[in-house]
C-alpha cells in the first residue's frame, strides 16, 4: 500500500455529485423494454389449416394465454386466418405508434435529468475551492483570508483582489499596517538580544534553531521593508489612494502575522531551554547577566575618555551622532542594576516567575548598554579612518572633476579641524554628481571613491542604528522604513561596487536619524519627560509599558508572546502610564 501523503502536499481530488444521467438511462431502458422486445400476441401464426385451435394450444401449453383470441371468435374453434391478420395489423399501428412516441417522451425527460445534473454540478465547482497544496494562503490568519485569495493564484492576484475590497479606511489601514510593521520589528531585536544571552549560557550549537528561526523572521521584515519602502509614501489627506496601495498595506499586514507567528512558534522551546521560569537555570543564567554587566561598567568610562578625546581632535559635528550615548549608558546601567539585584532577592524568596520578568528587564538594559558603548568606540575608530582616507579620495575626485568643483572643501580642510566624514561624504557627492572631465573615467569602484563612499554609509547606517534601538520604544515606521532601505543599498553597494548606491545609502540613512529624532521629541512631548530608570527603559523599549512599574519586559518571541513575563500588556500606542523619572 502506498504510504499516505502529508496534508501539505495531498492534493485533495475533487469530490464527485452523483449525476442523474445514469439513473435515467437505467429508467429508459426499463421502461421501453416492452416497446423494443416482439410481442408474444403479434407474433406471426401458422396458417388455420396446420395452426391448431387456441384450446389445443392452451391445452399442450396447460393455460390460456390472456386475450389470445381476437374479439369475435369462436372461443371452442380455431380463429380465422383474416381475424388474425386485421388484427395483427392493429396491434403492429399501435406499436409503432409507441416506438416513436414513448422514446421521444422519455428521451426528453433523460436531457432534461442530464441539463438538470449538469448545471447544478458546474455550480458546485465554481463555489468549491480546490486544493493548492497548501492548507492556508501564507502569512494570513487561519478562516480571515478572503475566499478568492484562499483559492490561491500568484501574490499579485492576491493583492489585486484584496485592493479591490478595501474592508477599513486607508488612513486606518495605514495606521495598522505601520504599527504591525513596528511591532514585528522590535519582536525580532528583542529576540535576537535574549538569543545572545542564552548562547552566552548554552553555546551556539543548543540555540541553534532559534538562530535560524530568529534570521529568517529578520529576512522577512526586511523584505516587507523593501516592499513598503517600494510602495512610495502615503497620499496627502486629499488624495485618493489606487488599489495598488491598499493591497500592499494588506499583504504588510498579513507578513507582519507569519512573522509574529513564527517567532511564537518558538517561545515554548526556548523557555524550556532557559529554565528561568522554574528557577532551575536562573542562577546560572543571572551570572551571566552580571558578568556583562560588571564588564560593561567599566567600558562605559572608557568611552567617556574616548569621547572626549575625539571631541577635541576633530569639529563638534564629528561626534554629534553619538552625542548624549554616554549618558544614556548610564541610565541603562543604573536599571540593570535594580532588577538584577531585585531578580536575585525574588528568588530567594521562592518566586522564580518573579525573578525572571527582573531578570529578563535587565538583560534587556545590559543589551542596549552593550550597543551604546560599542557606538562610541566604533565612531572613533571611524574618524581615524575616514581622516586617512581624504588625500587619496579628494586625489580621486579631482581626477574625475577636477580642482574647480572641490576648491572650496579643500579650504574648509586646510583651515584647521573638521569632522572627515563629512569631508568625505562631499567628495563623494561631488565626484558623483559634478559634470565630469572629458577624459575622466566614471567611477567604478577601482579609486578611492568607492571604499570612501561606503566608509562614510555605513557609519551612517550604524549611528542610525544604535539610535534606534535605544529608542525604539518611541522610534515608529517612517525612520525604519528608510533605515531598512539604507542597510539595503549599502549591501547592493558592496556587492556591485558602486558609489552611487553607498551615497544614496548614506543619505536614507541620515534621513532615518533625523525622523527617529522627530518621533522621540513627539513622544516625550505627549507623555512628559523620561528620565533614566523605568522611563528610560520603556523609550528604549526595554519594557513594554502599561503600568507604573513599565510593565513586563520584552522576551523572545513574536508579538503574541514577548510579553508573557510579568502583567498584562496594554497596547505599545497608549501612554505607558505614570512612570517616574
Amino acid at each position: 500500500m502506498m504510504p499516505t501523503p502529508s496534508p501539505p502536499s495531498r492534493t485533495r481530488p475533487p469530490r464527485r455529485t452523483p449525476a442523474p444521467t445514469g439513473a435515467a438511462a437505467a429508467l429508459l431502458l426499463l421502461l421501453t423494454s416492452p416497446v423494443w422486445s416482439t410481442p408474444a400476441s403479434a407474433a406471426p401464426s401458422a396458417p388455420a389449416s396446420s395452426a391448431p385451435s387456441v384450446p389445443e394450444a392452451a391445452a399442450s401449453e396447460g393455460a390460456a394465454p390472456e386475450g389470445a383470441a381476437p374479439e369475435g371468435a369462436d372461443p371452442g374453434g380455431a380463429v380465422p386466418a383474416d381475424a388474425w391478420d386485421g388484427d395483427l395489423a392493429g396491434q403492429r399501428a399501435a406499436t409503432s405508434v409507441a416506438d416513436v412516441a414513448l422514446p421521444v417522451v422519455l428521451g426528453g425527460a433523460v436531457g432534461v435529468l442530464a441539463g438538470y445534473g449538469y448545471v447544478r454540478r458546474a455550480r458546485r465547482t465554481r463555489t468549491r475551492t480546490p486544493a493548492t497544496g497548501t492548507d492556508t494562503v501564507a502569512g494570513s490568519d487561519a478562516g480571515a483570508a478572503p475566499a478568492d485569495t484562499a483559492r490561491g493564484g500568484g501574490a499579485l492576484t492576491r493583492l489585486r483582489a484584496r485592493g479591490a475590497r478595501p474592508d477599513v479606511p486607508v488612513a486606518e489601514l495605514e495606521g495598522r499596517a505601520g504599527s504591525a510593521l513596528v511591532e514585528a520589528d522590535d519582536s525580532v531585536r528583542t529576540s535576537r538580544e535574549e538569543l545572545g544571552f542564552a548562547e552566552a549560557r548554552f553555546g551556539a550549537a543548543a540555540v541553534q534553531g532559534f538562530a535560524r528561526a530568529v534570521r529568517t523572521a529578520e529576512a522577512e521584515v526586511a523584505a516587507v521593508f523593501a516592499l513598503l519602502h517600494d510602495a512610495g509614501e502615503p497620499p496627502a489627506d486629499d488624495a485618493a489612494p489606487g488599489p495598488g496601495r491598499v493591497a500592499v498595506l494588506q499583504e504588510v499586514l498579513e507578513r507582519c502575522r507569519a512573522v509574529g507567528r513564527r517567532l511564537d512558534s518558538e517561545t515554548e522551546a526556548f523557555d524550556r531551554l532557559r529554565c528561568l521560569e522554574d528557577g532551575s537555570g536562573a542562577p546560572e543564567a543571572l551570572t551571566v547577566a552580571e558578568q556583562r554587566f560588571r564588564a560593561l561598567t567599566g567600558r562605559v568610562g572608557a568611552s567617556e575618555a574616548n569621547l572626549a578625546a575625539i571631541g577635541a581632535r576633530y569639529a563638534p559635528s564629528a561626534v554629534m551622532t553619538v552625542s548624549g550615548q554616554v549618558e544614556l549608558a548610564k541610565e541603562r546601567l543604573v536599571f540593570a542594576t535594580s532588577r538584577l539585584n531585585r531578580s536575585r532577592q525574588t528568588g530567594d524568596l521562592g518566586d522564580p516567575a518573579t525573578a525572571a520578568m527582573h531578570l529578563r528587564a535587565a538583560e534587556g538594559a545590559i543589551s542596549q548598554v552593550a550597543a551604546l558603548v560599542n557606538g562610541v568606540d566604533r565612531l572613533a575608530a571611524e574618524l581615524a579612518e575616514a581622516d586617512e582616507a581624504v588625500p587619496d579620495a579628494f586625489a580621486a575626485a579631482v581626477a574625475r572633476v577636477g580642482k574647480e568643483p572641490l576648491t572650496a572643501l579643500r579650504a574648509e580642510v586646510d583651515e584647521g579641524a573638521c569632522d572627515p566624514l563629512d569631508v568625505l561624504r562631499r567628495v563623494v557627492r561631488t565626484s558623483t554628481t559634478a559634470v565630469p572631465l572629458p577624459e575622466a573615467r566614471p567611477p567604478d569602484g577601482d579609486d578611492a571613491l568607492f571604499p570612501a563612499a561606503v566608509l562614510v554609509a555605513r557609519c551612517s547606517a550604524a549611528a542610525a542604528e544604535d539610535y534606534l534601538a535605544a529608542h525604539r520604544g518611541a522610534v515608529g515606521v517612517r525612520a525604519r522604513v528608510r533605515l531598512a532601505e539604507a542597510h539595503r543599498l549599502l549591501a547592493r553597494a558592496v556587492s556591485e561596487r558602486a558609489p552611487e548606491d553607498a551615497r544614496d545609502a548614506d543619505g536614507l540613512a541620515r534621513q532615518a536619524r533625523r525622523l527617529a529624532e522627530e518621533d522621540v521629541r513627539a513622544y516625550r512631548d505627549a507623555f512628559g519627560p523620561r528620565g533614566g530608570g523605568v522611563g528610560g527603559a520603556v523609550l528604549g523599549g526595554v519594557l513594554l509599558g502599561g503600568g507604573a512599574d513599565g510593565g513586563p519586559p520584552g522576551s523572545f518571541g513574536g508579538p503574541a508572546t514577548r510579553g508573557r513575563r510579568g502583567s498584562a500588556v496594554t497596547p505599545r500606542e497608549t501612554d505607558p502610564g505614570g512612570i517616574a523619572p
